[in-house]
C-alpha cells in the first residue's frame, strides 16, 4: 500500500486519466490547449489596464495641478505626454 500522497496508482497513471504521463500539468481534457492562450491574452488585458490607467491617473493629476497653479492646460498635457512615455517604456521592456 504506498504511503505518499501521489495520486497516481502503482503504474504511474493518474487513475482517473484525465493526465497525461510525463508530469505535464495541462489535462488532457477537452479545451485545455487554450490554457497558455488565456494566460496570454490575460497578461495582454492586466497590460493594457495598467497603461490606460496610468495615464488616467497623470492627467487627473494634471487637472488638479493645472486648478492649483493656474497654468491651464499644461500640467495636464505633460502629465499625459509623460505617462504615455513611461508606460510605452515600461510596456517594450515587459514584452522584448
Amino acid at each position: 500500500m504506498p504511503t505518499s500522497n501521489d495520486p497516481s496508482g502503482p503504474s504511474g497513471q493518474d487513475p482517473a486519466g484525465d493526465r497525461p504521463p510525463g508530469g505535464n500539468s495541462i489535462p488532457n481534457v477537452p479545451g485545455a490547449e487554450w490554457v497558455g492562450e488565456q494566460r496570454e491574452v490575460g497578461k495582454a488585458a492586466g497590460a493594457g489596464l495598467q497603461f490606460g490607467l496610468t495615464i488616467c491617473v497623470f492627467a487627473v493629476a494634471g487637472l488638479w495641478l493645472d486648478g492649483r497653479f493656474g497654468t491651464d492646460p499644461w500640467l495636464l498635457v505633460t502629465g499625459v505626454l509623460l505617462a504615455f512615455f513611461g508606460g510605452t517604456v515600461s510596456l517594450i521592456k515587459k514584452y522584448t
